[in-house]
C-alpha cells in the first residue's frame, strides 16, 4: 500500500466528505426555504426537499462525528491540548443540538404549514421567530466549523476563540431576526 495511505488520510478524507455533506445540505436546504417562500406558501414537494435536506445534514454530521472520534484515537493527548480541535468539538456539539431541534420542532412545524400563507398564519407569524434564528446559528456555525478545520494553526486559547465564535452568533442572530421582520412586513404589503 502507498505510504500517502494511512489511517490519518482515511479518517480525514471522510472527515471532508462529512463537512461538504452537512454544510453543503444546509445550506442548500435555507436557500431552498427562503426560495421556497417567496410565494409565502410551503407546498408538499417544497416541504419534501428541506426534509431530504435536513437527513443529509444527519449524514454529514455522523461522518463528522465518526471520524473525528477516529482522528480523535489516533492521537487523544495531541488533541485534548488542541485549542482548535476543543472549539470544533463545540461547534460541532452546537450544530447537532441545533440539528436536533430543527428536525424534531422546525420541520414538523413546517409540515404544519403546508398550503397556507405563511404571513397570514398567526402560528406562523409567533413560531417563525426561533426558525430564523436557528438559520442563524446553523450558517455561522457550518462556517465556523469550515473556518477552524482549514486553518493548520490558530495561535488563540480556546476561551478567545469560543469568544469569537458566540459574537459571531451574537451578531447573526439579530439579522435574522430582521430578515424575518422584512419578510412578514414585505409579505403583508403585497397581500
Amino acid at each position: 500500500m502507498p505510504e500517502f495511505i494511512n489511517l490519518e488520510n482515511i479518517f480525514t478524507v471522510l472527515h471532508l466528505i462529512g463537512v461538504i455533506l452537512g454544510m453543503g445540505a444546509a445550506f442548500m436546504t435555507d436557500i431552498m426555504f427562503i426560495n421556497s417562500t417567496k410565494d409565502k406558501v410551503l407546498t408538499n414537494g417544497e416541504i419534501s426537499f428541506i426534509a431530504l435536506g435536513s437527513r443529509t445534514v444527519w449524514m454529514g454530521l455522523f461522518l463528522i462525528i465518526i471520524s473525528g472520534l477516529a482522528l480523535f484515537f489516533l492521537e487523544p493527548a495531541k488533541y485534548l491540548e488542541s485549542s482548535k480541535f476543543l472549539s470544533k468539538m463545540t461547534v460541532v456539539g452546537v450544530l447537532t443540538i441545533n440539528g436536533l431541534f430543527f428536525h424534531f420542532k422546525h420541520l414538523p412545524f413546517l409540515k404544519s404549514q403546508v398550503d397556507v400563507n405563511l404571513t397570514k398564519s398567526q402560528e406562523f407569524i409567533s413560531n417563525s421567530k426561533w426558525l430564523f434564528i436557528s438559520g442563524a446559528i446553523s450558517t455561522t456555525s457550518w462556517l465556523a466549523a469550515l473556518v477552524l478545520g482549514s486553518l493548520r494553526r490558530i495561535p488563540f486559547d480556546l476561551e478567545t476563540i469560543l469568544y469569537c465564535y458566540a459574537v459571531l452568533l451574537l451578531v447573526a442572530i439579530p439579522f435574522s431576526l430582521i430578515f424575518r421582520k422584512i419578510f412578514l412586513k414585505t409579505s403583508n404589503k403585497l397581500s
